[in-house]
């Protein structure tokens, strides 16, 4: 997949997005998949409830390309991450600024919060490889 140059515009609203997934799931609750669109108005974040995570994504990935007047697009879920062999739960966002020839995804790992332990982040966000376009 091609690799982009992400703007600093383009950053800023991935990590956004990897913010505010996080503290979704920080105090133990579900991450619903969402979206956040930034156009010449600002911001809006949509969340897309659906049977299974993948319809969730979809849902949100379909909101984005929807959007005509997108400058820069987001699309956030939790999912999974594998690194050195170990699986981690992580926040994953799918970022684009429209015009660029693919999409950049960032991951955040955690070890979820319980009775007996604390919600914390795992190392630092990372890059975890690059998408189609979203808009």
């Amino acid at each position: 997949m091609t690799e982009i140059s992400a703007s600093d515009e383009l950053m800023n609203l991935a990590f956004f997005a990897l913010d505010h997934g996080v503290e979704s799931v920080k105090e133990g609750g579900p991450l619903v998949p969402f979206a956040v669109i930034e156009n010449a108005d600002g911001r809006s974040l949509s969340r897309f409830v659906a049977e299974t995570l993948e319809e969730g994504q979809e849902q949100a990935r379909r909101h984005v390309r929807a959007s005509a007047d997108a400058v820069l697009a987001a699309v956030v879920w939790d999912g999974y991450a594998k690194i050195e062999g170990e699986r981690a739960d992580a926040i994953l966002v799918e970022a684009h600024e429209r015009g660029e020839p693919a999409s950049v995804i960032l991951l955040q790992r955690y070890r979820p919060g319980g009775r007996l332990k604390k919600f914390s982040t795992i190392g630092n966000p990372a890059i975890a490889g690059y998408g189609d376009p979203l808009v």
